[in-house]
This record gives C-alpha cells, sequence and structure tokens, in this order.
C-alpha cells in the first residue's frame, strides 16, 4: 500500500511539473502574439486551455494591415498528414492570378512543394539567389520584374533564417514557418515578413495588366 501511494504522488507530481511547463510554453506564446497584436492593430484570440489545463491551444491575431487583412495562426493540421506544426501567416492580395511557391533549396524545401500543381522551376538568372532558393511557377516573367535584387537578396536571408515557405495564389500571400511563435528572435522575423509581403502585394498588383486603366492612369502596354 505505501509503495502504491508514493507511486501516485510520483505521478502526481509529474502532471503538475508537466502542466506547469505547458503553461509557461503557452504564456511565452501569447505574449509574443500580444505584441505583434499591438504592432499591427490586430486583434488577439486566446484560446480556454483543455484537459485541466494540459492542452492550451495557440492564439492568433486577426485584422488589417496597410489596407489588407491579415492573419497569423496555427492550422491544427500538421505538414502532409504528419505532427509538424506550421504557424502560417496569411495577408490578402488582389491579383488572383499570380501563383508561385517559393522555399528554401533542398530536401526540406522539396517535401514542403505541396501546392505547386507541378509548375516546374523557375530560375532568375541570379547564381546566389538560385543556389539558396526553389521557386516554382508559370509567371516567371512577372516575378523577374517583381524580384528585385534587394528582394532577392532578402528573401534568401529570411528564408535561410526560418526555413519558411511562401505561397501566393487564389488571394493569397502567405508564409508558412514550422514550429510556434515562441521567441523575440520569431517574432521579429514574422513582423518583417508582413512589411515584405505587403510591399510585395502592392508590386504584385501595381503590375498587373489593366492596372493603370482601373486607376486612369493611361494606356497599359
Amino acid at each position: 500500500m505505501p509503495e502504491i501511494l508514493i507511486i501516485l504522488a510520483l505521478v502526481a507530481a509529474i502532471a503538475l511539473l508537466f502542466r506547469t511547463l505547458v503553461r509557461k510554453a503557452s504564456e511565452r506564446i501569447e505574449s509574443q502574439y500580444a505584441r505583434i497584436a499591438e504592432r499591427f492593430g490586430l486583434e488577439l484570440t486566446r484560446h480556454p486551455p483543455k484537459l485541466f489545463g494540459f492542452v492550451r491551444p495557440e492564439p492568433s491575431v486577426f485584422g488589417s494591415h496597410r489596407g489588407r487583412e491579415l492573419s497569423i495562426s496555427v492550422p491544427g493540421k500538421g505538414l502532409q498528414n504528419t505532427r509538424q506544426v506550421e504557424t502560417v501567416l496569411k495577408l490578402e492580395l488582389r491579383d488572383r492570378r499570380l501563383k508561385a511557391e517559393i522555399a528554401p533549396t533542398g530536401m526540406l524545401g522539396g517535401l514542403r512543394h505541396r501546392d505547386s500543381g507541378g509548375k516546374l522551376r523557375w530560375r532568375s538568372g541570379d547564381a546566389a539567389f538560385d543556389a539558396a532558393v526553389d521557386l516554382r511557377t508559370d509567371s516567371g516573367h512577372r516575378l523577374s520584374a517583381l524580384l528585385t535584387a534587394e528582394r532577392r537578396e532578402w528573401l534568401m536571408r529570411a528564408l535561410k533564417a526560418g526555413k519558411g515557405t511562401i505561397y501566393i495564389g487564389n488571394g493569397t500571400l502567405a508564409y508558412a514557418e514550422f514550429g510556434l511563435i515562441a521567441d523575440k528572435r520569431c517574432r521579429e522575423r514574422f513582423e518583417a515578413m508582413v512589411e515584405f509581403l505587403c510591399d510585395l502585394a502592392e508590386s504584385v498588383e501595381a503590375d498587373r495588366p489593366g492596372h493603370a486603366l482601373e486607376r486612369g492612369g493611361g494606356s497599359c502596354v
């Protein structure tokens, strides 16, 4: 009988320690999301804990920034039906025709090309960029103008740092990164990506055929 009580006490202590660790990790993540919400003027959604506090769903933010709908959340389904979670930033794009996927080169980058629709790899002609970035699209002629030397350099650094992927299509610009926003470095990476994608979205829309006529800006060639 004493042995059973000791075992039960150990189990209870381990469970309490695990719940405490989960709570502290959740609090760190929530604090990063709160900072993102404050910086961009977004709505922060906190989800109540489940199973007596042992399960704590990740928070999310939603709203608009620079006139575009913006959200950051963690989809419930892992990458390709695995348990590997991603944090996904989504930004509204008003040009629905441009479609592309941009990922780091290598085995991991190839794994993440899950929505490329069989598109061939596009090469920019920039040797350093093409060696570091695997870009799939059927609109290379547009991307060659959109991805300036400055943007290519920034993308190389950002995708390498976060091992992330950018998806363009169906009215959305999205950035997906493995893991959770649990520290300052990761949060700042997402904050910088928000501004980069906003800049890119504005360039994409300005570049679309008929844009000048829509704004009364003259002929479009």
